[in-house]
């Protein structure tokens, strides 16, 4: 997955999980962050939201509603998981 400098996110290789399923943006919007997991891809948004793709099958991701005034600052995808980390600590 690479993230171009207009902050849009392109993929290529096998997609067999979907995981290069890339979500459409609003208009306005752009990625600020991308990290491809082993079958999963986040990919985190300049209004603080992140959005996923690819196998969920553990669940990796089922990213957690936020509370109000709080976004994402940073996404990692792993094997199986995927770590958020919140405006808020």
């Amino acid at each position: 997955v690479l993230l171009r400098s207009d902050g849009r996110a392109v993929a290529c290789g096998c997609n067999e999980d979907g995981q290069y399923s890339l979500p459409a943006l609003d208009e306005g919007v752009t990625y600020t962050q991308v990290s491809a997991g082993g079958h999963h891809t986040v990919l985190l948004r300049s209004d603080g939201r992140a959005v996923a793709c690819g196998c969920n099958e553990d669940g990796q991701y089922s990213l957690p509603a936020l509370d109000e005034g709080v976004t994402y600052t940073q996404v990692s995808a792993g094997g199986h998981h995927t770590v958020l980390l919140r405006s808020d600590g």
